[in-house]
């Protein structure tokens, strides 16, 4: 016995130390493709730094990052801690048939700016539904996974429920009918596959119910049955956002595009030029790196400009986060043009928006519910004067994250 004790400490001595020479001796990494993060890089030395402490802990942090192998350990744990049957992970629910679910707590969110968010964003769809009328504005809400798929969470699990935002939300709405909260439409068809296992976003199927019932109940866009689409498996090995967070050995996901004829031809401009394409997919771009989902549109940006073959007039400016990616394509046939505008990644007055495109006939908001309360970039939404935006005014930083 003693003599396996020994052998054991022997044995982590090795793994440890070796592992710490090995670190110090390769090349640093700058990003971890498992966790999709930037890795900490060698910490510059400073006096006043040591003395203060703050050096210690940004080469703690360094070495940790850094560890011979970081990935392959990272993954031994998690998986230890799956065989040993724990039911979360780094706040990630390990749920029924290998779904990973985030757990949102209320402590994760700030009150204050919840608060601030339902202000503007009230603000912003009240003036609009002015501007355009109350027909032509519309706001959908979207569940989190552990909202939408509460039959996938482990037992006992809790989640915050987002009622009480979205009550408040709708409360301040001059019209509120146009607010709509797809939660309940999402959890009838929970049995299916709408939202991705290992990823935070919806499934194209699950963007398909959403719209078809924002169209049903709007007029806005023609409800299609869902066989009219084509529907096309691009990749089958897909880990998300969850998976990057528990590390548990689970399948992987298959990502779906959904094709109808008539929304094929489009052209797409991001960020006034800055990259152009003729498809909505970017099946190359999505293979680089993890995050099959970019294969809707590419990467996040301020600006979006879709231009289709509807030739009808319409004209939607549509203010959203990345679940939009993948239910954009099903308004192609409704809309001539697009206008996406994403905040998180800018910061221009959504009047100069409004100055810029005069065309506009329609408003849409659409957000997850949990990026919504989290967002810190929506005052400029309120901010709706109509007005261009002067070069003194214009900053690059507007459209960096």
């Amino acid at each position: 016995m003693r003599k396996t004790k020994q052998i054991m400490i022997a044995v982590f001595c090795i793994l440890f130390f070796g592992g710490t020479l090995a670190s110090l001796l390769l090349p640093n990494r700058e990003r971890s493709v498992m966790e999709n993060r930037e890795l900490a890089q060698r910490p510059a030395f400073s006096a006043k730094k040591f003395l203060g402490g703050s050096y210690q802990k940004k080469y703690e942090t360094y070495l940790s990052d850094q560890f011979f192998l970081r990935d392959q350990w990272v993954s031994l744990s998690s998986a230890m801690q799956f065989f040993a049957g724990k039911k979360e992970i780094n706040d990630i629910y390990l749920g029924k048939e290998g779904y990973l679910l985030e757990k949102n707590r209320e402590e994760d969110f700030d009150k204050e700016q919840t608060e601030e968010n339902i202000v503007s964003l009230s603000s912003f769809l009240n003036d609009m539904a002015g501007l355009y009328g109350k027909e032509h504005v519309s706001c959908m809400m979207i569940p989190s996974k552990a909202e939408a798929l509460p039959n996938r969470l482990p037992a006992f699990a809790k989640t915050d429920g987002q009622e009480v935002v979205l009550k408040s939300l709708k409360s301040k709405l001059s019209y509120p009918d146009n607010f709509m909260d797809v939660k309940e439409e999402l959890q009838k068809h929970q049995e299916e596959y709408i939202y991705y296992r290992t990823d935070h976003h919806w499934t194209t199927l699950g963007a398909y119910y959403a719209f078809r019932a924002w169209a049903e109940k709007t007029g806005q866009a023609t409800p299609r049955p869902l066989g009219d689409y084509q529907r096309e498996t691009v990749f089958k090995d897909f880990y998300g956002t969850t998976y990057n967070k528990a590390h548990v050995p689970v399948k992987a996901d298959c990502v779906e595009l959904f094709h109808f004829s008539a929304e094929e031809e489009v052209h797409i401009n991001m960020d006034d030029g800055e990259k152009e394409a003729d498809s909505f997919y970017f099946k190359k771009e999505a293979l680089k790196g993890f995050n099959r989902y970019n294969v809707f549109l590419s990467k996040n940006t301020f600006k979006i400009e879709v231009t289709t073959k509807a030739g009808n007039g319409k004209t939607l400016l549509l203010i959203k986060d990345s679940f939009a990616n993948c239910f954009v394509p099903f308004l192609a046939g409704d809309y001539e043009r697009i206008v996406m505008i994403d905040y998180r990644y800018g910061k221009v007055p959504i009047g100069s928006i409004l100055s810029e495109y005069e065309d506009i006939t329609d408003v849409m908001v659409m957000f997850n519910t949990e990026k919504f309360m989290k967002n810190t970039k929506l005052d400029k939404l309120a901010d709706t004067e109509r007005k261009a935006q002067t070069m003194e005014e214009f900053n690059i930083d507007d459209f960096l994250e």
